[in-house]
């Protein structure tokens, strides 16, 4: 019990310090947690990379709003925030899921007569505009059908940034390929009238 109280008295002195802009109080902190709130990450996203990314995005965060924080406990308020930092990943790790597989689907070869190769050619221009890695990462996925963290250790990158350039990319194409969409609807319910 006394150890606990130990702990709290000394975690209050350091957030004090931490709050007067201490670097050397604030690494610490980071020190002191960041092996179990990696851990912690972990136990949500089964995904080392991405859980130290998290675990230091929330201590970054921590140390930007040092001066207006008001933590009563320092291990409960670290532990929420990556808790519900983690709750956030996996509702955006769904949305993109669900975004790609609404939006990003192959066309099935329906009869689209000569304006096939047009569509085929646009949708391959769109792709050579986007800037490279970004392209690299597009084609990896969709075209040779690997998946995000396979992708980050063949370009020694994290999944996290291949994630944000896969979700660029997906808006991007959505952006200047909604156009082509309407027209490719417009083509389809001519041909199926006809």
């Amino acid at each position: 019990m006394t150890g606990q109280l130990d702990s709290n008295t000394q975690d209050k002195v350091l957030l004090k310090r931490i709050k007067a802009g201490d670097e050397h109080a604030f690494e610490l902190v980071f020190k002191n947690y960041y092996p179990h709130l990696v851990l912690l990450a972990q136990k949500y996203l089964g995904d080392q990379d991405l859980s130290e990314s998290i675990v230091q995005s929330v201590f970054v965060k921590m140390w930007e709003k040092r001066s207006v924080m008001d933590i009563q406990s320092l291990r409960g308020f670290l532990v929420v925030a990556v808790r519900n930092r983690c709750t956030n990943e996996l509702k955006h790790q769904k949305v993109v899921r669900e975004y790609e597989k609404a939006h990003i689907e192959t066309i099935e070869p329906v009869r689209m007569s000569f304006n096939e190769n047009v569509y085929l050619q646009k949708i391959n221009s769109v792709i050579d505009e986007l800037p490279e890695q970004r392209r690299r990462i597009f084609k990896m996925s969709r075209m040779d059908g690997l998946k995000y963290k396979e992708i980050a250790e063949k370009l020694n990158i994290s999944p996290k940034t291949v994630e944000v350039q896969m979700g660029k990319a997906l808006k991007y194409l959505r952006e200047q390929l909604h156009p082509l969409k309407k027209q490719l609807l417009a083509s389809l319910i001519i041909m199926i009238m006809l």
